[in-house]
């Protein structure tokens, strides 16, 4: 794509959480309008404009503009130099990347690659298992499922791996070769290509049997991008076909997306009586404080993927340190108007959105803004702790009944509290390291993968 078309595309997202435009229009009901429409671009793409546009950049639309880190001009790419201007002591939120990564992910749904994401299974970090497969993926379509075991890829050990030793892969056409182990110990090997897919952000969808014999819906959420949206409808309507009383939001491994997403989701699971209340506020830095706005819940129903739940009064929520930034939005803008009830494990702690920038190929979201929910509260830059903690159950597809945190939210639906297995401490989320686009979760502690888009090993997602 050239680079005023996709420039052009980025200047239509008005409002976006950390990477996630996803072509969902002004995430803010054209929230921030009345904000600068600074950077332009720089003067030429050589090195010396690109950093002064950067810094001009960053000294204006930066949350901590006042609070900078000291820009390294030893740096070897524009990426650590970007990394040095932001502010250490808070922020590791802010990232960059390509813009045709960007692009491809966010506004057309899809991603280079092989399409798994791994974790490792025991507190010693000797058993590296599959955490999550994309379906239409070349592993997906290979046969790779969640649960089975690493025993090398490419000829690494799973110690190799997760140190790096797989190089990361953006272009189609490479052979990677993998040897694993299914749930009933049978050892197999394979080989696929990289390839160019299309992504399944509602990975699965189901309507399940609480103990009590209360019918629950249950949605697996991977990622809020506009391509999800007509299967985040299907999964409403059919929930409300099936006459659900309870509702399971399943966001452990949602590290973001669109703020048009994440309302319109919150906005189906509340019904129509939170049409036109507040959703969010998006506060600005000092420079642009005019510009903090609300985001409504959505009053034109006709734009919803679905017509909304009417009969729920609480929502269940699995959560995990690779919940963020627009997952955790859609926890915040709820809880003033129903109880949300976490199960699993500590959220990532992202109260914090911003508005990606496009220069010579890159584009780059720094914090621009603050998110709090209608009562002003954007209290949650450590994460949203769970009600109920519970470790991941790699042994178990997402949406089993018998899955662990599943199970325990079923269990809660049927007695009113948190099952007596439910005992695991909540992820550490001082282990997660600054955040990085197209990156899926990996594990940040014993038990627990880490935020959607950490900055880690990247052989461990591919």
């Amino acid at each position: 794509m050239r680079k005023s078309t996709a420039r052009s595309f980025l200047g239509a997202c008005a409002l976006l959480l950390l990477a996630a435009c996803g072509g969902g229009g002004s995430g803010g009901g054209g929230a921030v309008q009345g904000a600068s429409p600074y950077p332009g671009a720089p003067q030429t793409c050589a090195i010396a404009d690109q950093r002064a546009w950067l810094r001009d950049f960053m000294n204006d639309q930066y949350l901590w503009y006042d609070r900078q880190g000291t820009p390294n001009e030893a740096a070897t790419t524009i990426d650590q130099y970007f990394n040095s201007l932001v502010y250490p002591v808070v922020d590791r939120y802010s990232f960059s990347q390509s813009t045709q990564q960007f692009l491809q992910f966010f506004a057309q749904g899809r991603r280079t690659g092989y399409g798994y994401s791994l974790a490792w299974a025991d507190a010693a970090q000797t058993i590296l298992k599959v955490r999550l497969v994309e379906a239409l993926s070349p592993v997906g379509l290979a046969g790779l499922r969640r649960g089975e075991t690493i025993v090398t890829i490419d000829g690494f050990t799973p110690a190799q791996i997760v140190a790096g030793a797989n190089a990361p892969v953006t272009t189609a056409g490479i052979a990677r070769n993998f040897v694993v182990r299914d749930l009933a110990a049978l050892q197999r090997s394979f080989s696929v290509n990289s390839a160019e897919f299309d992504l399944s952000p509602v990975s699965h969808a189901t309507v399940l049997t609480a103990p009590n014999g209360a019918r629950v819906g249950y949605i697996a959420y991977q990622e809020f991008i506009a391509s999800g949206a007509v299967a985040m409808g299907a999964a409403i309507n059919s929930f409300r076909a099936a006459g659900v009383t309870e509702v399971v939001l399943d966001l452990r491994y949602n590290g973001g997306g669109s703020t048009t997403q994440a309302r319109d989701l919150a906005s189906m699971l509340g019904g129509s009586r939170l049409s036109g209340s507040t959703f969010a506020l998006f506060r600005f830095n000092a420079k642009y404080s005019a510009s903090n706005v609300a985001q409504a819940f959505a009053s034109n129903l006709q734009t919803l993927p679905a017509a909304p739940l009417e009969n729920l009064s609480r929502l269940f929520v699995i959560t995990a340190g690779g919940t963020a930034s627009a997952s955790e939005m859609v926890i915040n803008g709820l809880r003033p108007h129903m109880p949300v009830i976490a199960i699993g494990a500590t959220s990532f702690g992202k109260p914090y959105g911003s508005q990606p920038r496009d220069a010579c190929g890159t584009t780059y979201s720094a914090v621009s803004l603050e998110v709090a929910n209608g009562l002003g509260d954007a209290n949650y830059a450590n994460g949203f702790a769970p009600t109920c903690a519970m470790s991941d159950d790699l042994t178990r597809e997402l949406g089993d009944p018998a899955e662990l945190r599943t199970a325990a939210a079923l269990s809660y639906i049927s007695t009113g509290i948190c099952p007596p297995f439910a005992n695991l401490p909540s992820s550490n989320v001082a282990q997660a390291r600054r955040a990085r686009a197209l990156e899926d979760p990996v594990l940040a502690g014993a038990y627990e993968p880490g935020f959607g888009e950490v900055r880690r090993p990247a052989a461990v997602v591919d």
